[in-house]
């Protein structure tokens, strides 16, 4: 067999194999933990967003982690690269996007969500946290529930929530962070308040809505108090339902 025949035999044999590892490359490299525990009925989702760190013909990717809601308290745990090939190309993690799901109901509109996040920074900000001797971070972000009366046609006059959480991120050093575990703990406040100021009045019975202004959100004055219905009933106060 000629040396020309082995030679134009064995590029396309290598052109396969090239081809093969680029569509077949494992998710490798350097990796950081995120954990950390969720109250009852409480969902986490962190989206991991990568871009190309050298001349590759690439482009930029998504990948998501996700717990499924538990009816009690859980601890979550994701183990999230910070780098990986994918083929020719060396993807680095820019930033993690997490979305804080709750649900108050057995309902698919009576599940909602609020944003946090972890920002990947060559250098802390003045007073932002480091990790520690261990390699750990940790963080606690409180979830707050905020009622209004639904305006949506099909529950009109029902209660409906919207999720505010607070301190839900963390800004982590990029070269620092490979092997490290970010703990963010997730904490329902258990006190709920309106979705807006002066829509309802606080009693030691608990919470009254109010009939708004003509052309306006807020309470009259003097206030005049509507029902509401909760759970097929109809209601004067939240979230006793009655007085």
């Amino acid at each position: 067999m000629s040396k020309y025949f082995i030679h134009t035999l064995w590029l396309p044999l290598l052109g396969v194999s090239l081809s093969a590892c680029s569509s077949l490359a494992p998710l490798t490299g350097e990796r950081f933990t995120l954990e950390g525990e969720l109250p009852a009925n409480f969902s986490l989702k962190a989206q991991a967003h990568y871009g190309v760190a050298n001349n590759c013909d690439g482009r930029s990717q998504a990948r998501s982690f996700e717990s499924d809601f538990q009816s009690g308290p859980q601890q979550y745990s994701f183990n999230i690269p910070v780098s990986y090939r994918d083929g020719l190309c060396e993807m680095r993690l820019a930033r993690v996007g997490l979305f804080i799901h709750g649900r108050y109901g057995d309902k698919d509109w009576q599940r909602t969500y609020d944003n946090g996040g972890l920002e990947l920074v060559d250098s802390l900000p003045q007073g932002a946290p480091a990790f520690q001797a261990d390699g750990s971070l940790s963080k606690t972000a409180e979830c707050t529930w905020l009622f209004q009366l639904s305006k949506a046609y099909s529950r009109k006059g029902q209660i409906s929530k919207l999720l505010s959480c607070k301190g839900a991120g963390a800004h982590l050093v990029r070269e620092e962070l490979p092997g490290k575990t970010v703990r963010l703990d997730i904490r329902a406040n258990p006190e709920e308040r309106p979705y807006r100021d002066n829509t309802w009045i606080k009693f030691p019975e608990g919470w009254k809505p109010c009939l708004p202004k003509e052309g306006w959100q807020r309470c009259q004055t003097p206030p005049v108090f509507q029902t509401f219905k909760m759970n097929g009933q109809d209601c004067t106060v939240y979230p006793n339902c009655k007085e």
